[in-house]
């Protein structure tokens, strides 16, 4: 048995992975489905500009992300909330040279973008601002609903025979030969052949880890969550501008984001945070302040040393693997990185694709 600590987004789409193969897996959960950063994501699926493997990685799953979203809803029998309407990304004019540069790095490496005038993206989008200076359309950037995405996981775990335990979380890890013995906080003991941490920050409270997993920092996120129903034009695209973004959501819903706020652990943001929101859309989003506010949320992105991916096996306790510092690009790189991690833990193979990002 291999049990998958955490169900967010990295250890369901794990644990699926890990069933497909025909592996008996249960996921431990300290709370519940994506009650952690994972469902409060913005879970945009955008890959990162640059020439570096982590970019390769995220290319080729935006690639699958259509087949991958169609299949889950397949055999979960849940919308994912795949949405394929594209970003606007906008600028105002004190934003004019990042935006050119950003695009210039598009046009660099063969991104897909349409400049369009500040009119243009106006008639695309009627509320926002009559102050952008520039604009351009982004046709192959997609979204998720998040908590739909890790709820579809789940069911499809278990269609495939897994288990998910919530409100049960690890205490303590002991290597005993051949198996692991982990101790739970409702008092059980398991033994096991594997565990994958999968945690982000809750990695931290489990005793009896080797000094070699990579230690995860905190880098707050918060969102503000609207809804835009009232408005004559709600708005459709995912909005992207130098301060923050915003992203359209069912049942009339927008999400207003987003904050990083390295080692900030508190879950209840004070209101110079959500101050601080408002002001980075109202010159985007001028009715930003008219619209009800739902709720705000917020989590706590895991992120190792450098911010880098890291998924790889203890050293010293071989039967220990992890899956950490996804950041905030879970959701975007979750059909490779499942897939790849799974083959890994399973055979020890590392992949073409994440083999730069695998240690251990």
């Amino acid at each position: 048995m291999i049990v998958v600590a955490g169900a967010g987004i990295a250890g369901l789409s794990l644990a699926y992975e890990l069933c497909r193969r025909g592996v008996a897996v249960v996921v431990l959960e300290s709370d519940t489905i994506a009650s952690g950063a994972s469902g409060v994501a913005t879970s945009y699926l955008e890959p990162r500009l640059g020439h570096t493997a982590m970019r390769v990685i995220e290319r080729e799953s935006m690639l699958r992300w259509p087949g991958y979203a169609e299949h889950l809803e397949e055999v979960s029998g849940i919308s994912v909330g795949f949405c394929r309407e594209g970003q606007l990304k906008i600028a105002l004019q004190d934003d004019l040279k990042k935006f050119h540069k950003d695009l210039k790095a598009r046009a660099d490496q063969n991104e897909a973008f349409e400049l369009l005038t500040p009119q243009a993206a106006q008639a695309l989008e009627p509320e926002i601002s009559k102050n952008i200076a520039a604009a351009a359309f982004l046709p192959n950037v997609r979204w998720v609903t998040g908590k739909q995405v890790c709820q579809a996981l789940a069911n499809a775990v278990k269609s495939a025979g897994g288990q998910i335990r919530q409100g049960v979380s690890i205490t303590a890890v002991e290597q005993t030969n051949p198996q692991l013995a982990l101790s739970t906080n409702d008092g059980s003991m398991l033994d096991i052949e594997k565990l994958v941490l999968c945690t982000g920050m809750g990695a931290g409270a489990i005793s009896g880890l080797p000094v070699d997993i990579p230690q995860s920092r905190a880098v707050r996120g918060v969102n503000l969550i609207v809804d835009q129903s009232g408005l004559a034009n709600p708005l459709t695209h995912l909005i992207k501008h130098h301060r923050g973004h915003l992203c359209p959501r069912e049942n009339g819903q927008l999400i207003v984001g987003t904050t990083y706020e390295a080692d900030e652990t508190s879950l209840q943001p004070g209101p110079d945070i959500i101050e601080f929101l408002y002001q980075n859309a109202a010159p985007i989003l001028p009715k930003i302040r008219d619209l009800p506010l739902i709720k705000v949320t917020a989590g706590l992105r895991s992120k190792v040393g450098d911010g880098n991916l890291r998924l790889g096996r203890s050293q010293t306790a071989p039967k220990i693997y992890y899956s950490l510092s996804h950041g905030g690009a879970g959701y975007l790189r979750a059909p490779v990185v499942a897939d790849e991690l799974a083959e890994f833990v399973l055979h020890g193979t590392r992949g073409a694709l994440t083999g730069h990002h695998t240690h251990g």
